[in-house]
């Protein structure tokens, strides 16, 4: 799934207990998760029920026993794991991940991100096939006029289809930068 179909689907209430974001735009990894965070949890529980891991100083275990642990003050538990390309977890371990992510726990959320996913491991070939799992790669080129003029529209606003080229071609293929100078434009 794209992180547009993401976004679909949260806008419309649908959400699953897992999700795997993997790829080399950071920025739809930075989208997502706060957009999960709103939707799962409140305000007054995010102390509680909101646990972040490094997949590079953390175990598999850590992250499933955290999921696992009934959410305090009732509500819903978020678990997110970054980095899972630089700490990949081995033989046992591995297998254990994969089996949640095949039967999650439905009162919680276990997202995992990874930059990079070699699809020749058992492990990534596993977590890319699921249903839920988010491709996070940049727009292509000729995509980005249409995504900066869709972004614009959901911010209320109407940007035309040469005003958005222009922003295109000032600020390059990057969606980070190109969503940061679409907003200044739109305050302007």
């Amino acid at each position: 799934m794209t992180p547009e179909n993401f976004f679909s689907k949260i806008s419309k209430g649908e959400t699953a207990p897992f999700y795997f974001l993997y790829g080399s735009e950071t920025f739809s990894h930075t989208e997502v998760i706060p957009a999960l965070t709103q939707k799962w949890i409140p305000d007054e529980n995010r102390d509680f029920n909101l646990e972040t891991f490094d997949a590079r100083e953390s175990t598999v275990n850590h992250w499933l026993g955290s999921v696992k642990t009934l959410s305090f003050l009732g509500g819903t538990k978020l678990v997110i794991v970054r980095n899972l390309h630089d700490g990949i977890p081995k033989d046992q371990e591995a297998q254990d991940l994969m089996d949640y992510a095949s039967s999650p726990i439905a009162d919680a959320c276990l997202v995992i991100s990874a930059h990079k996913v070699d699809r020749k491991r058992k492990l990534f070939k596993a977590l890319t096939g699921l249903k839920d799992a988010v491709v996070c790669e940049p727009p292509k080129e000729n995509e980005l006029v249409g995504w900066v003029r869709k972004r614009a529209e959901t911010q209320g606003y109407s940007l035309s289809a040469d005003a958005a080229r222009f922003l295109v071609n000032r600020v390059g293929a990057r969606p980070g930068i190109l969503a940061t100078e679409l907003e200044k434009t739109l305050l302007y």
